[in-house]
């Protein structure tokens, strides 16, 4: 099955301004090829596919976390509403699948899957949860995947046209395609991270223990991937720990 990405092309604008009580930040997405509307019918395509998959397998939905799924999701909707206009009107949910070659990923729309096998071996806090959760919501505020496909076709021959479906058939078997990509989809990672972490810290989630994921996965990292998509858990973490000011600012008055 081809799998949803959750990686991006290096384009996002950030406009940053500090305010009385803490710091406001939005973010836009830029450099964009296709709509919105036929990457999101495209990515349903691959949605669909999983879920279907994980029906058959009797691992769809879920069963040992579901109200705190639930509660932490609902939570960080309100702040990822607030991002941008496109993102106010998301249909923004989640889907739970028990399938253990799946973590969590974004899909356009505002779609969010999460495995509750990842949940059950990889997450021990709400914080850690929320920061997870967000970082996949923050792909889709900006529209990486959409971002990550138009990059790729600059990468083929243009006198071809292609379909966003043909794309995800070409990123799927390409392998020296991925490896040019390597660079924009770490970057895009890096940008989920630091939304992400805004996001959570702004619906109350403590910043430094959503780092514990984090640090946790740097103990973890063997660097062995064949196609790096991720950069290594140290320097995102390092990233990170570099906004924890900001990351504090977005808190709620009452939880600081």
């Amino acid at each position: 099955m081809v799998k949803p990405l959750r990686c991006a092309i290096g384009a996002l604008a950030v406009l940053a301004a500090a305010a009385a009580h803490g710091a406001q930040f939005a973010y836009e997405p830029v450099g964009l090829g296709w709509s919105a509307e036929e990457v999101e019918r495209a990515a349903a395509i691959q949605l669909a596919g999983l879920m279907r998959r994980a029906e058959e397998e009797r691992k769809l939905g879920c069963l040992s976390h579901c109200e705190r799924l639930a509660r932490v999701f609902a939570r960080l909707v309100g702040p990822a509403r607030m991002q941008t206009p496109r993102s106010a009107t998301l249909p923004w949910s989640l889907s739970v699948v028990r399938l253990a070659d799946v973590e969590a990923l974004a899909i356009p729309g505002g779609q969010v899957v999460v495995s509750e096998t990842f949940v059950d071996h990889r997450l021990g806090s709400d914080e850690e949860l929320a920061f997870v959760l967000a970082h996949e919501m923050a792909h889709s505020i900006l529209e990486h995947e959409r971002q990550v496909l138009s990059y790729a076709r600059l990468l083929l021959p243009r006198q071809t046209i292609r379909s966003v479906q043909d794309m995800y058939v070409e990123i799927d078997f390409n392998l020296s395609l991925l490896r040019a990509m390597e660079p924009v989809m770490q970057q895009g990672e890096y940008e989920a991270d630091e939304l992400g972490f805004m996001l959570a810290s702004a619906a109350g989630y403590a910043p430094q223990r959503q780092l514990a994921f984090l640090e946790r996965e740097c103990g973890d990292d063997t660097g062995t991937a064949l196609i790096a998509t991720h950069p290594p858990a140290c320097l995102r973490l390092k990233a990170l720990q570099s906004r924890l000011p900001l990351a504090t600012r977005q808190l709620p008055l009452a939880t600081r």
